[in-house]
């Protein structure tokens, strides 16, 4: 099967549209509650630093005119010259300014995404088993309830580790880059994007132990599928109010996926034992 965006963005939809299944409420109540109180402290915290932000912004876009009556002539021409570059590269001040807002958004939505999957992880795990009964009328294998909740919060901290360490590698890259603006900007969408699909269609491999490193194998095959789905998730966790409701869509979503179009590309039969 040919790996395609639309099929990303859809089961993000689709995974949406599963939480109104009356079999699914009562695995949702419990990481929709964590979503809402961490959204109640990190939006408090993101609204405490706007007035920095704007500041700083308001400097970037500032149309100040530059008052030369107190200069002498040399420092009057190169005060001149200097406000005659500005206006010249106004618009670079608009793509810094672009950047630098919609960076303060990734870093909420991510800071979001990983507290609240690591607190809901034993959680998200019984959703996405409910979720593969749905749609596949059979349940992964069954375990006792302490086992599966230390294995999930292990299997987070590994997802944890690989997002820093990587992510730590592309922010050196990114620096280095950062003259081009363009550059940094896509690396970080693309990785986002990637973590955000890794982090909610690992969930029901998860569920049936499946090693990590296949479901990486996976989703490159499926490069164009995996990105769109991360990336829908990852742009809806930057939208407040919205993220308290992406989490739980996103396992369904991420599940669904997992089941309808991606794995073909392992052991089917291992997906369904």
């Amino acid at each position: 099967m040919t790996s395609n965006p639309v099929h990303g963005v859809n089961a993000l939809i689709y995974g949406a549209k599963l939480l109104a299944r009356r079999e699914l409420r009562p695995f949702i109540i419990v990481p929709l509650l964590i979503n809402l109180v961490l959204f109640i402290a990190l939006t408090a915290v993101m609204l405490s630093q706007l007035g920095g932000l704007a500041d700083y912004l308001g400097s970037l876009l500032s149309h100040t005119p530059v008052d030369t009556g107190n200069m002498s002539w040399w420092e009057a021409t190169m005060a001149k010259g200097a406000a005659w570059a500005a206006n010249v590269f106004r618009w670079l001040a608009w793509v810094i300014a672009l950047a630098v807002l919609l960076l303060f958004f990734f870093v909420y939505g991510y800071v979001f995404a990983i507290i609240t999957n690591i607190i809901a992880a034993p959680f998200n795990g019984f959703l996405a088993e409910k979720v593969e009964e749905l749609l596949t009328g059979r349940p992964p294998p069954s375990e006792p309830l302490g086992r599966m909740i230390w294995r999930t919060l292990g299997r987070e901290l590994r997802k944890l580790r690989y997002f820093i360490g990587w992510g730590l590698v592309i922010l050196v890259v990114a620096l280095f880059t950062s003259w081009t603006v363009f550059i940094p900007a896509v690396m970080g969408a693309l990785w986002g994007a990637w973590c955000m699909a890794i982090q909610y269609v690992d969930y029901p491999l998860d569920n049936h132990q499946r090693p990590f490193d296949e479901l990486k194998n996976i989703l490159l095959r499926k490069k164009l599928t995996t990105l769109s789905f991360g990336g829908a998730v990852m742009l809806a966790k930057m939208v407040p109010v919205l993220n308290i409701f992406v989490m739980p869509a996103a396992v369904a979503g991420g599940t669904a996926l997992w089941i309808q179009r991606l794995r073909q590309e392992g052991d089917p039969g291992a997906a369904l034992r």
